[in-house]
C-alpha cells in the first residue's frame, strides 16, 4: 500500500527544481500596492482592492508587472489553485536556500494579496499546524482581468475539498514533470486544461473532446516524449476510468494526433494506492477493446522513479 498522499503537500521525490542563482527581478510597490505593515488582510479585503482596481491601472499593470509576479498569476491562473509551497516550487527556484526562497515567496504572495491580485482561501491545506506554505490561492477579479480582459466576468468560488484536492494534485504532478529535467530532459512543457484538451471528430461524425488533466512534452538528447497525464484521487468508479481510457482509444483511432506529432502519446494514470493502480492495470490488460502498451499506471508514491525510469 502507498504512503498516504495530501494533495498540495508535494509528492515524494528526489528531484531538485531549483535552479542556479539569478538577478532578483526588481518590485513594483507604487501601483501594486503599499502598506504600512506585515499583515496581511482578509481574503474579502483583497477583493474590494480587486474590485477597485481601474482600466488604467489594470493597463498600467500590464506594462510594468514584473516577470516573475506576471509568472505567479499565470500558474494559479492556470491550476485555479495552489499552495504556496507550490508556488515556491514553480517560480521561486533562483535562490541559494530553501530558507531564503520560502522567505521571498511568502513576502511576494502577500504584496500581491495586498495589491488585489490574488486572494487566499480561508482553509489550508493540512490544518493550521501546516504552516503559511499550506495557505491555498487564487485569482482575484483584478487579476483575471490582468492576465484576460475578454469581458467575460470572474467570480472568486470556495471550491469543494474534492475539486481542490484535484487541483493541487494536477499541480504536484506538473512540478514533477517540470523536474525530469534532472534526469536527462532538456527541455519540459506542461500544458494544464483546457489547453491539455483536444477535440476530434467521432466514427459518425460527431464532434468529440478529450480532457486530460495534463498534456507533455519532454525532450531529451536522444528522444522526444509526449504524454497524457490522469490524475485520480480515488473519487471515481473503476468503470469511470476504463471510459476514460475509451475515450482515448477513440482519439488514437482518429489520427488526429499522429497527423500533428507523428505519434500518439503515452498515457499515465497516477493514482492513490498500489492496490486501485494494479486493479486498474489488470482490467486495462482484460479489456479487447483497449491497448494496454498505450497505459502507464503508477501511485504517487512512485511516479517521481517510474517517469524517470521512462527517460533512459
Amino acid at each position: 500500500m502507498s504512503a498516504p498522499y495530501v494533495p498540495g503537500h508535494g509528492i515524494p521525490i528526489a528531484i531538485p527544481i531549483g535552479s542556479e542563482s539569478d538577478p532578483m527581478f526588481s518590485q513594483v510597490r507604487t501601483e501594486v500596492g503599499r502598506t504600512g505593515g506585515t499583515n496581511t488582510p482578509h481574503p474579502s479585503a483583497a477583493e474590494n482592492e480587486a474590485r477597485r482596481l481601474s482600466r488604467q491601472r489594470v493597463a498600467w499593470l500590464n506594462e510594468h508587472l514584473p516577470e516573475r509576479d506576471r509568472a505567479v498569476l499565470e500558474l494559479v491562473a492556470a491550476h485555479r489553485y495552489l499552495t504556496t509551497g507550490q508556488l515556491e516550487r514553480f517560480v521561486f527556484t533562483s535562490h541559494s536556500t530553501p530558507e531564503s526562497a520560502a522567505r521571498t515567496a511568502r513576502r511576494v504572495l502577500a504584496r500581491l494579496e495586498r495589491g488585489g491580485l490574488l486572494a487566499s482561501l480561508d482553509r489550508r491545506i493540512g490544518g493550521v499546524r501546516a504552516g503559511s506554505s499550506a495557505r491555498v490561492w487564487q485569482l482575484t477579479s483584478g487579476s483575471a482581468r490582468l492576465l484576460r480582459d475578454d469581458g467575460v466576468a470572474f467570480r472568486r468560488h470556495d471550491p469543494s475539498p474534492r475539486f481542490l484536492g484535484h487541483c493541487l494534485a494536477v499541480g504536484d504532478v506538473n512540478l514533477l514533470l517540470r523536474g525530469l529535467t534532472a534526469h536527462g530532459a532538456t527541455s519540459v512543457t506542461v500544458d494544464v486544461e483546457p489547453a491539455s484538451w483536444r477535440s476530434f471528430t467521432g466514427p459518425g461524425g460527431e464532434r468529440r473532446s478529450l480532457q486530460p488533466d495534463l498534456a507533455a512534452f519532454i525532450q531529451t538528447e536522444s528522444f522526444d516524449e509526449r504524454w497524457f497525464v490522469e490524475v485520480d484521487l480515488g473519487t471515481e468508479s473503476l468503470p469511470t476510468l476504463l471510459r476514460k481510457c475509451g475515450q482515448y482509444e477513440a482519439y488514437r483511432e482518429s489520427g488526429v494526433e499522429q497527423a500533428e506529432h507523428g505519434s500518439f502519446p503515452l498515457v499515465w494514470w497516477v493514482l492513490t494506492s498500489d492496490e486501485r493502480a494494479e486493479r486498474l492495470l489488470r482490467t486495462i490488460r482484460r479489456t479487447p477493446r483497449l491497448t494496454p502498451a498505450l497505459y502507464r499506471v503508477s501511485t504517487f508514491t512512485d511516479l517521481s522513479a517510474r517517469l524517470a525510469e521512462a527517460l533512459q
